[in-house]
């Protein structure tokens, strides 16, 4: 097989099943080595997907090549030497082994008057050993537990020696330790040269592990690349009606998703803009987003965890490098973005000479509330400068001061305007 050929070409595959169109125009594409992750929310039509590629349900229209070969041209053996199949659930019974099933494997490269080899039997126990499934050779594979039944079926696949190989839901009520497995067998294959096409249900597992995927919405693929550009939080509120934050986990670089309920649409036209930093605004962003604000943000600067938790949730700020001197423009910019809030929170941050500006622009707000969760003694590194501001700030004429605790409840009551109308002045 040349290298240059695609492992599987799916065109414009649509299925009807009991009158019903559960696949429609559908086309896959999939190189050697990739590890292809098809996800979408149940009844969008993956299984189905991987039944039509191989032929098991009759497809109304769409044509299949695998490495080139038209699949309609191919006996079942034939087939099966190019593609590997391993289907949802599997029934096994009358005592079998572990070994023995995994020796089914070899079935396409015997002819019907052969019988398994020693040849056949190493490359059983190979497989065996690089599931860890060894040991079960000898034990009936009804006496396993579902993780150790699932990683002999994937002995029995990767037994079958084929280049293609299509997994419907292998993880399904598995353990973590044993989905994390099966998921790193896949990666593996296809750093091997083979191709894995995986029906998926966890989105994090399949932004770790895949190299591609695969995004089905009521029978029609609305989205196909990297995971970072189909796991949207726009793409995920299509498919699956997801209110989603997507972003790039800073504890373990994986991507990640955090996932919401939306709040009523009350406040959703209520502009807040936050002056944060130093990780003081992030809770405050992620809640306002959440209950249907409209949210900027003042200066943060790259690699503060506020600036991740604003770009997980799409809210826009002014991005500097760490370090890098804040010019009088982007005071000026963050001057103007608070005068066009209806609220400007002032977070619980702490104060240097390069951030005391921060307390300059709430004195611009048309409505002000400070948020203190800790004395401003403690948070003040100017010597006194910013003290002096603080007092000012407190004593607007329309400000209030709060803790984060007291904030929230407001902001999820919609009651973040309610103050400026009976409240005048705070002190700290």
């Amino acid at each position: 097989m040349m290298k240059d050929v695609l492992a599987l070409e799916a065109e414009n595959i649509t299925v009807n099943l009991g009158g019903r169109k559960v696949l429609s125009s559908c086309s896959l594409r999939a190189k050697r080595g990739e590890f292809i992750g098809i996800i979408g929310p149940n009844g969008a039509g993956k299984s189905t997907l991987l039944k039509s590629v191989l032929g098991f349900i009759p497809r109304e229209q769409g044509t299949v090549a695998m490495f080139g070969q038209p699949v309609s041209s191919l006996s079942a053996k034939e087939k099966a030497r190019l593609a590997a199949y391993m289907q949802q659930s599997v029934q096994l019974t009358f005592g079998f082994t572990g070994l023995d099933v995994v020796m089914a494997g070899r079935y396409p490269h015997l002819r019907w008057w052969q019988s398994e080899s020693k040849e056949d039997r190493r490359i059983a126990l190979a497989c065996m050993e690089f599931t860890g499934t060894a040991c079960f050779k000898d034990t009936p594979v009804h006496q396993l537990s579902g993780g150790e039944r699932q990683r002999v079926l994937m002995a029995k696949v990767l037994a079958q020696e084929a280049p293609l190989v299509l997994l419907d839901e292998p993880t399904a009520s598995l353990d973590l330790v044993y989905q994390e497995e099966i998921f790193r067998y896949c990666q593996t294959l296809g750093q091997q040269g083979k191709s894995v096409l995986m029906v998926v249900h966890d989105l994090r597992l399949a932004a770790k592990f895949c190299s591609r995927l695969v995004l089905l919405r009521q029978g029609e693929i609305l989205a196909d690349g990297l995971p970072e550009e189909v796991l949207t939080s726009g793409n995920l509120e299509s498919a699956y009606g997801l209110h989603s934050a997507v972003y790039w986990n800073q504890v373990t670089g994986n991507l990640d998703i955090h996932t919401y309920v939306s709040e009523s649409q009350q406040a959703s036209q209520k502009k807040i803009h936050i002056l944060g930093g130093g990780g003081a605004a992030g809770e405050l962003m992620r809640k306002l987003h959440e209950y249907g604000y409209v949210v900027t943000a003042g200066v943060l600067r790259q690699g503060d965890t506020d600036a991740a938790v604003a770009d997980a949730f799409g809210i826009p700020y002014i991005s500097l490098p760490p370090f890098h001197k804040i010019f009088p423009e982007n005071w000026e910019e963050n001057k103007r973005k608070s005068s066009q809030a209806d609220v400007v929170v002032l977070a619980n941050i702490c104060y240097g000479m390069q951030n005391i500006k921060n307390l300059e622009i709430a004195l611009h707000a048309q409505n002000l509330i400070v948020i203190e969760d800790t004395p401003f003694f403690e948070r003040d590194f100017t010597e006194g400068e910013a003290w002096q501001l603080y007092q000012k700030v407190v004593q607007h004429p329309r400000s209030l001061v709060v803790s984060t605790e007291q904030f929230l409840k407001m902001a999820e009551a919609d009651e973040l305007l309610s103050f400026s109308s009976n409240m005048v002045g705070a002190g700290a």
